[in-house]
């Protein structure tokens, strides 16, 4: 006698055959990947950095002093610089470029435009080596460009110091702080390309400028 089946019985759906290459009853696992890596940024050398704040404050120092006249002063009179002169009376002030003033020994316009333009771009270069100092790229650095701007903007704001100091052009007038600034600034951003830039670009690239 043949068994049909029961109607109030639920019936039972064959089972799946298991795939054989995936475990027992998960035929689509996850993919497994790799443990991500951790991404370090970069390590900052404080060298750099502090290195590229002493450049960029150095070019600034030197900046103001270029654009200032008060490198000789007369008092409340005025005071020359880099620029020219500038006369004052009654706390008005008027500037007059070195090419404009008559009767000058050639020596002070000469040393005059001489230092302005070498102090120029010699504070150009400096912000161009901060800032790549502030980014780590030591290797960037123009360093004999740097060396030679320094060495000529000294050169050049010595012989105008030297030319208003002698003759009759230095009667009345007394060394500024103009001078001390100018001073500090380009022969203070060349002991630190000396003594904190340079090590750093023989670190970075033997082969280095």
């Amino acid at each position: 006698m043949q068994n049909t089946p029961d109607p109030q019985q639920p019936q039972q759906l064959p089972q799946p055959h298991a795939h054989p290459f995936y475990p027992q009853g998960n035929p689509n696992p996850a993919p497994s990947y790799p443990p991500a890596t951790p991404v370090t940024a970069p390590a900052t050398d404080v060298r750099a950095r502090n290195a590229g704040i002493a450049l960029l404050g150095a070019a600034g120092v030197t900046l103001i002093a270029v654009l200032s006249k008060a490198w000789f002063t007369a008092g409340e009179e005025g005071g020359v610089g880099l620029l020219g002169i500038e006369t004052c009376r009654r706390s008005m002030c008027q500037g007059i470029s070195w090419f404009d003033v008559k009767h000058i020994p050639t020596q002070i316009p000469i040393f005059a435009t001489m230092g302005l333009v070498a102090a120029l771009v010699a504070i150009a270069f400096l912000v161009h080596a901060g800032v790549m100092l502030l980014q780590n790229r030591p290797g960037n650095v123009k360093l004999k460009w740097i060396s030679q701007l320094v060495g000529l903007t000294s050169g050049a704001i010595t012989g105008f110091v030297v030319a208003l100091s002698i003759g009759d052009w230095s009667r009345g007038l007394h060394i500024g702080w103009s001078t001390f600034l100018g001073y500090a600034g380009i022969l203070g951003a060349g002991a630190v390309m000396g003594f904190m830039v340079k090590p750093l670009m023989k670190a970075a690239s033997p082969s280095t400028h």
